[in-house]
């Protein structure tokens, strides 16, 4: 069983989206509906289609195993996993495994649930991710 690099190279990879996600212009998704009507009463489902720096995000994820094996459905309904993703000030506490694990879940929860990234991003968990992340990069600096 693979675990996440959880080395201050590994969060400054993850923080580096920040900036791109935080940019002005940037957006999430294109901002189509995950869906089209293709004849009366008869619709397609395609997904949504997320900006390319989201794809690159998740690769960055794959490459430092930050998407990784554990009970993530289970851990997900922990109260440690809701109340980091419910209460910013528990989220600006979190360690790097607690970003690791949120990540994951980020990740896989798409492939069952359509639009659960574009659920991290609305509600702004996924930018208090990086932020954390980057916090914890540069203070695992000073400690060099």
């Amino acid at each position: 069983m693979s675990v996440p690099d959880l080395s201050p190279s590994a969060l400054r990879a993850v923080a580096a989206y920040l900036p791109l996600m935080t940019a002005p212009g940037f957006r999430f998704t294109d901002g189509t509906p995950p869906f089209e009507q293709t004849s009366p009463g008869h619709f397609e489902m395609h997904g949504y289609t997320y900006d390319p720096q989201v794809g690159c995000l998740l690769d960055t994820l794959l490459t430092l195993n930050w998407v990784h094996s554990f009970d993530w459905p289970e851990w997900m309904q922990t109260p440690e996993a809701q109340s980091l993703k419910d209460d910013p000030q528990v989220l600006a506490q979190a360690t790097p495994e607690q970003l690791a694990r949120l990540m994951t879940i980020f990740a896989r929860q798409e492939r069952f649930s359509d639009g659960a990234m574009l659920g991290f991003w609305d509600s702004g968990l996924l930018l208090g991710i990086l932020r954390r992340a980057s916090e914890l990069a540069q203070e695992q600096r000073k400690d060099f």
